[in-house]
């Protein structure tokens, strides 16, 4: 007898504690996805830019001809720059390849940083180079390879569809 009681009790305090637990209500009927203001400066963390366009690129593990890399920008000029050091004789399609997927990495990094910007499709690369100006330099040790200083608004001369099985040929 006295263990029904004791289980009686365990439900009833168990049902109480459930029973009286708070939940959320959102105050708005018709909740949106919460965005900053159209309005609002955009400003990115660029040390966790690069650090997130490494990783997209170095889980691809097609990209051994690289030596160094490096994402940087410059909130009050609008400005994203991405340097590269790869190794001698380097296709033009594997050099293609790696910006255009580190262009799409850049993107990817921007986007979880500010929803604002949209993400890249077969088309185009978004938004983000309307926003801001994309400067990017490919070195081979002292040798400049590739060098494009692109301003707010231009074309990114890249082709956002281009796959890996492509550069192979």
């Amino acid at each position: 007898m006295r263990k029904i009681y004791i289980v009686g009790v365990l439900c009833l305090t168990i049902l109480a504690a459930t029973g009286c637990k708070k939940s959320y209500v959102s105050p708005l009927e018709t909740p949106n996805v919460t965005l900053a203001p159209e309005d609002k400066a955009y400003t990115f963390e660029f040390d966790q830019m690069n650090n997130e366009v490494i990783e997209t690129l170095q889980d691809e593990e097609v990209f051994g001809f690289v030596k160094d890399m490096d994402v940087s920008g410059n909130n009050e000029t609008k400005e994203i720059v991405l340097t590269v050091d790869i190794m001698e004789n380097v296709s033009e399609n594997a050099l293609e390849y790696l910006l255009t997927e580190a262009t799409k990495a850049i993107v990817d990094a921007a986007r979880t940083q500010d929803y604002r910007i949209t993400e890249y499709s077969d088309e185009d690369f978004g938004n983000l180079f309307e926003k801001f100006g994309y400067k990017y330099k490919v070195t081979c040790g002292d040798e400049v390879i590739v060098e494009e200083d692109l301003a707010i608004g231009d074309s990114v001369p890249f082709d956002p569809s281009l796959t890996f099985e492509q550069v192979l040929g």
